[in-house]
């Protein structure tokens, strides 16, 4: 009877075991993806403050050698901010450009679905 009792009790607790292997093994899986993306963004970090670094000294250099070319103390670092400004302001307009296309877009796909179009 008793060994009747044991088979019962553990046909019962069998789900709750699995479940709780499976909530151990999924906290697991979620921990170990977690610290690779926290990895992977760490030395996106570095990567990106090393590259703006990089950019800063190069663009200093570029600056002094324009003044050394132009016997100037300040036309070199005009002349870069210049470009920087200029660059600067084609990525916003291109960044106007592709959001007034996607807009388009979205107003082109509510019309095919024949939801209002709001603009």
């Amino acid at each position: 009877m008793t060994e009747f009792f044991y088979k019962a009790a553990g046909a019962v607790i069998a789900p709750f075991r699995y479940a709780e292997r499976e909530a151990q093994t999924l906290k697991e899986h979620v921990k170990e993806d977690i610290q690779t993306y926290v990895a992977m963004y760490l030395k996106l970090a570095v990567a990106g403050v090393a590259g703006m670094l990089f950019l800063l000294f190069l663009s200093i250099g570029v600056a002094n050698w324009i003044n050394n070319a132009m016997d100037s103390s300040v036309a070199g670092f005009l002349i870069v901010a210049a470009f920087y400004l200029v660059v600067a302001g084609t990525m916003y307009a291109l960044k106007l450009a592709d959001d007034k296309k996607k807009k388009e877009i979205d107003l082109q796909r509510r019309a095919m679905q024949g939801r209002p179009v709001h603009a």
